[in-house]
């Protein structure tokens, strides 16, 4: 096997990992900061459903293979395009995860009314708005 092909098969178990350790940090840090895994710190309002669980599970996935691939590719020049990508799929999926009632920030916007009323109904839209937007990134990091 040559230099280069070892290179490249070190990178990619290397990316492989930083991918796995990414997405189960990014799940463990979110799952307990939302309460979707129970802890003593921090209480939910409104108990966790399938959405919540699937979209905490989906996008921690998805950013943690952005974050492998963004290693493997790190040769490449950055691109702001994808970095916005991943960040705006971030927030969706915070979003969609997060307790609407204990969000603080939309809860002073618009109430709690408003939440509930206006809010809840659209979060599995930010869900899928959240994996397209990160399936997007990452389609485009590979096309790099």
């Amino acid at each position: 096997m040559t230099t280069k092909k070892r290179q490249i098969k070190k990178a990619l178990i290397l990316s492989f990992f930083i991918s796995v350790v990414v997405a189960l940090l990014f799940y463990i840090a979110f799952g307990v900061f939302t309460s979707i895994i129970t802890n003593p710190f921090f209480t939910r309002m409104t108990p966790a459903g399938w959405l919540e669980q699937l979209s905490l599970a989906l996008t921690s996935a998805l950013i943690g293979i952005y974050a492998g691939l963004t290693y493997y590719k790190k040769q490449t020049k950055p691109s702001i395009a994808c970095n916005s990508l991943v960040t705006g799929g971030g927030v969706a999926g915070f979003l969609t995860f997060g307790c609407s009632l204990c969000n603080k920030i939309l809860v002073f916007l618009i109430g709690i009314t408003g939440v509930l009323t206006y809010f809840d109904p659209i979060r599995p839209f930010l869900g899928f708005l959240s994996i397209g937007l990160l399936s997007t990134a990452i389609i485009m990091k590979i096309r790099q």
